[in-house]
Parts: structure tokens; C-alpha cells; sequence
């Protein structure tokens, strides 16, 4: 793509090139322009600037801390994967532990999401165990999964996360209905006091709780399914790709509720084809190849050289 547009700048073609991707921008583009809450905030030539500068004019402050800092140690198992096998994985196993960060990270066609969409019930097993809080689980569903308090927050979320025509209020939810309901009734009140807790905690910008969610941007979108997953009151939380397709300011935030819940004792696992994200959130980093684990590695000491050399079987 970026062949096809230098080819047409030299033809005098003038190109407004629209990306959250810093590496895009330095590449591909001559200015570049920062818009920050529907404000003009300045124009700069990429060439005299630094993406440093840029982070802190689109989100008003500076680079520095851009990862939340672990502050609690981890805790005991809470899950542990043990010879896992679908159509698309092969013998998968670690363990997660209690208020942990765990990265698996991969190329693209490794068997991450494939490997916790087995994990949610998603798609059937075809050998191998799961263990929560060290008594065997056998996940035939996600309505199971959700059951013994996993979420999974998708890669898609506008296909598989949201119900972007309807409300905030009903994405929120509609996962813990049964524990908001009375025979065939939903308690408004106990679904108005949740909405409205979420909405807090998170931080959800939205003008009220009846906004459709096709209309919040899409770290707003990423809040709401997170809310939904905390208001059914899960413990195992799994982010496949979180901060895909939002902006810098909303992944610090993403990344701040992240680091905030695994302090809180929540046990997470993240995938992440953002090297930096991998590297800078994970308290440990599954490392896989063609569905198989290759490998573990500590962030502190590992590198993004030695983590696609460990993906890529070198």
C-alpha cells in the first residue's frame, strides 16, 4: 500500500492519510496534523518531531509511564491449562495466577486466539484439561465459561463484543441477566445501579446510559465490554488484542483498567501483536508457534528480537 502512495505522490497526487499507528505516520507522511477532543491542536513536519512529541500533543501529556508499573505480587494458580487441543492447537499448557498480567504472545496464525476461544468453550476440545482454583472444569460453552467467571473480551469487538444497535445499558447487561431477573422480570433497579457503576469505574464517555453503542468511539466500545464481563462478576478475564483500532489516550486508559484490575486480584491474559504492549504489560509471555507454546520468557529480560525469534522457531 505505501509503494501504491509514494507512486501516486509523485504524480502530484495529495494524500490525506488518516492512522492511530505511529510507525505509519513516520513512515508515509510529510506533515502530520494532531486533532485532540474535535480540537485543531498543531501541525508539525515529521521530520522535525518525535513520537515522544506526538503522544503528548494527541493526549496532552508526556510519554513517560506509558505502562502502569506492577505493584503486587502474583498470587496462587488460579487456572492452569494442561495438554490443550483443538482443531487449531496442540498440546497447550501454562498456569495464570492470581492478580497476574500473562502475554501470549505469536505471529499472526500461531493459535493465541484460537487457543482462549478453546479456553471460553468457543470452539470444542479435543484433548487436554482446565483446572480453576485447582478442581478440573469441563467448558463445553461460553454460557459455561461465564458461569464459573471467565470473560472474554474479543478481537472483533464490533462483531463479537458489542450489540452496536443497541444501548449501552443492554451491553452492560445483558450477560448477568440472571442475576438481575425475577421469574421473567428484570429489576430495573438493580440494572440501573450496575450501568451506573460501570459507567463510573470505567470511565465510559457517553452522553447517557441509552446512547447506542455504534455512536461511543472505540475505547468506549472496549470500556463496554469490559463492563459487561465485570457486571457478571468474573475473575479470569481474557483481552485478545486490546487496544486494536483505538487511540493513544484510550490505550493508556485500557491499559491503566488493566493493570488496575490485576491489582485488585483479577487474573488476566492478554494477547497482543504490539511488541511494546507485550512487553510492557505482561508479567510473564507465553510465546507460541503453529499452535504449539515454544516457550516462556520474562518481560524484564526479553526483548522484541528474542520474542519473534521464539515465534517464529529460530
Amino acid at each position: 500500500m505505501f509503494t501504491v502512495l509514494r507512486r501516486l505522490k509523485q504524480k502530484g497526487v495529495a494524500i490525506l492519510y488518516i492512522s492511530h499507528r505511529m510507525e505509519e505516520i513516520f513512515q508515509i507522511a510529510d506533515r502530520v496534523t494532531v486533532l485532540r477532543d474535535g480540537l485543531y491542536i498543531s501541525t508539525l513536519n515529521t521530520a522535525e518531531t518525535n513520537r515522544s512529541e506526538l503522544i503528548h500533543l494527541m493526549v496532552g501529556r508526556g510519554l513517560s509511564g506509558i505502562y502502569p508499573q506492577r505493584t503486587a505480587e502474583t498470587g496462587e494458580v488460579v487456572l492452569k491449562v494442561k495438554d490443550l487441543c483443538s482443531n487449531y492447537v496442540k498440546n497447550v499448557s501454562f498456569e495464570l495466577g492470581k492478580g497476574e498480567i500473562l502475554g501470549l504472545g505469536g505471529l499472526v496464525g500461531a493459535g493465541r486466539t484460537e487457543t482462549v476461544r478453546a479456553i471460553f468453550g468457543a470452539d470444542p476440545l479435543t484433548g487436554g484439561e482446565i483446572f480453576l482454583n485447582g478442581k478440573p472444569l469441563r467448558i463445553r460453552s461460553p454460557k459455561e465459561a461465564i458461569r464459573h467467571g471467565i470473560g472474554l473480551i474479543p478481537e472483533d469487538r464490533k462483531r463479537h463484543g458489542v450489540l452496536q444497535g443497541l444501548s449501552l445499558k443492554v451491553n452492560v447487561t445483558f450477560a448477568c441477566l440472571p442475576a438481575l431477573s425475577k421469574r421473567q422480570w428484570i429489576e430495573a433497579g438493580k440494572e440501573n445501579c450496575i450501568v451506573k457503576e460501570q459507567i463510573t469505574n470505567l470511565q465510559i464517555k457517553t452522553p447517557s446510559e441509552s446512547q447506542l453503542v455504534k455512536n461511543l468511539s472505540g475505547g468506549n466500545q472496549q470500556k463496554v465490554v469490559l463492563a459487561k464481563w465485570l457486571a457478571t462478576k468474573c475473575n479470569v478475564l481474557i483481552f485478545d488484542e486490546p487496544t486494536r483500532g483505538i487511540d493513544v489516550g484510550a490505550k493508556q486508559e485500557i491499559h491503566k483498567l488493566m493493570r488496575s484490575l490485576a491489582e485488585q486480584g483479577k487474573s488476566i491474559i492478554m494477547i497482543s501483536s504490539e511488541m511494546p504492549e507485550l512487553l510492557g504489560m505482561s508479567d510473564r509471555i507465553v510465546v507460541m508457534h503453529e499452535g504449539q507454546v515454544m516457550g516462556e520468557l520474562n518481560p524484564r529480560d526479553a526483548t522484541q528480537e528474542t520474542v519473534l525469534a521464539m515465534a517464529s522457531n529460530l
